[in-house]
């Protein structure tokens, strides 16, 4: 069996907090379209790898969910950052299209053994809805402020060479796992066998499906991601077509990653003063409205709206995993928001796909003004339809 072992330790937070910040300093995050238009990418190509890299998820999502459930989610989430090492290294050698598709395996991999199990060890140390958002946001906060900082040196690692921010990202994500050793894991390992995992991802989709709450996070985090991960491969070049320089964006990036932030940091606040119910309608159509008027409004000045989009992306994600962690139970967790994470990949894929060849024909502009109406349109039918519990 697969072991980390550290010295014991008092648990601190502060180690959680490390470990997002470090995930969050991927010093190539900024630079990752550039990366591919240097190797000779077109626009379609960028958008059809996007989409082709979200589909890879489906392979690793559920059963690395499961596996964290059996044999511990530390462990998996360590597992991850080691991955992810070995992924920024081999998308900084690669020389073409299929080199980077091939080394994207290693990324998707990676966050995979990431995703799920870190949100349900902190959920299972904390056993509190209200007391995890805080926390949760705060976590955001500090792998966004690490974000930030990684839109300064990225940008500056590729004006000097364009491979250095890739192969840069490794340190970060090599300390992650470091740091994430000395986290101590409340949840129970249950010990694994193929039959085990099997079980388990069967039983934790079927607690999917069958909890209404769970249903209605994936529908709304499949909207919000999709969205997002649409503009994530697009922003670079729409920042160009509005008329700022790359070198710009190291005061750009590092201004949009502190407006998330922001709102990553007050989500508990809000979280907890409006109410699960309130939160929502407030992200979800202020993400859609802002979108909107970046499109139709485009000029140098829309930046104050990218940066408003980043704000209320920060309250809308802690928001979502406190929603939806609070609906299942903790030896489900990890499985369910693997689980979660999978649908919302496939449906970003499907769009990414939609929107390569729409950004060709109708250019960036008017992409960003359906991604919009998309967000107000689809978000306002799942809010008027949210589950909501009987002290909502």
């Amino acid at each position: 069996m697969l072991e980390f072992t550290v010295m014991d330790s008092k648990n601190p937070i502060f180690l959680y907090y490390l470990f997002c910040f470090l995930i969050g300093f991927y010093i190539a995050n900024g630079t990752t379209v550039l990366f591919e238009r240097e190797l000779g990418f077109s626009f379609q190509q960028v958008f059809v790898l996007g989409g082709l890299y979200m589909l890879m998820f489906v392979l690793f999502e559920v059963p690395s969910g499961a596996l964290a459930d059996l044999l511990g989610r530390r462990n998996c989430v360590v597992l991850g950052c080691f991955v992810l090492t070995l992924g920024a290294v081999a998308t900084g050698l690669s020389n073409n299209f299929w080199q980077v598709f091939a080394s994207f395996f290693l990324w998707a991999m990676g966050f995979s053994f990431i995703s799920g199990a870190d949100e349900a060890l902190l959920y299972d140390k904390l056993a509190d809805q209200n007391e995890y958002a805080k926390v949760f946001g705060r976590a955001r906060f500090f792998a966004i402020i690490g974000t930030a900082l990684a839109g300064i040196l990225g940008p500056v690692l590729y004006s000097q060479n364009f491979r250095w921010p890739y192969l840069a990202s490794a340190i970060p994500f090599f300390l992650a796992a470091i740091a994430m050793l000395g986290f101590e894991e409340s949840h129970q390992k249950r010990g694994f066998s193929l039959r085990a995992h099997v079980d388990q991802i069967k039983d934790g989709l079927q607690h999917a499906w069958e909890n209404r709450y769970v249903r209605w996070s994936i529908l709304i985090m499949s909207l919000t991601f999709a969205v997002w991960y649409n503009l994530l491969n697009s922003y670079q070049p729409v920042l160009q077509e509005l008329g700022f320089g790359v070198r710009v964006f190291s005061v750009i990036l590092p201004i949009m990653f502190a407006a998330e932030a922001v709102g990553s940091g007050l989500a508990g606040k809000f979280y907890g003063f409006f109410g699960e119910v309130k939160v929502f309608w407030i992200s979800v159509l202020g993400l859609g409205t802002v979108l909107l008027v970046t499109g139709l409004w485009y000029v140098q000045f829309a930046l104050a709206f990218i940066f408003a989009y980043q704000f209320f992306l920060g309250v809308l994600r802690p928001a979502v995993s406190a929603y939806a962690n609070g609906h299942i139970e903790s030896h489900h967790r990890a499985t369910v928001i693997s689980a979660q994470g999978m649908v919302s990949t496939v449906f970003a894929a499907g769009t990414l796909f939609l929107s390569g060849g729409l950004s060709d024909a109708i250019g960036l502009r008017y992409l960003v003004v359906i991604l919009g109406g998309l967000v107000l349109v689809a978000g306002l039918g799942l809010l008027i339809y949210q589950p909501k519990q009987k002290n909502s």
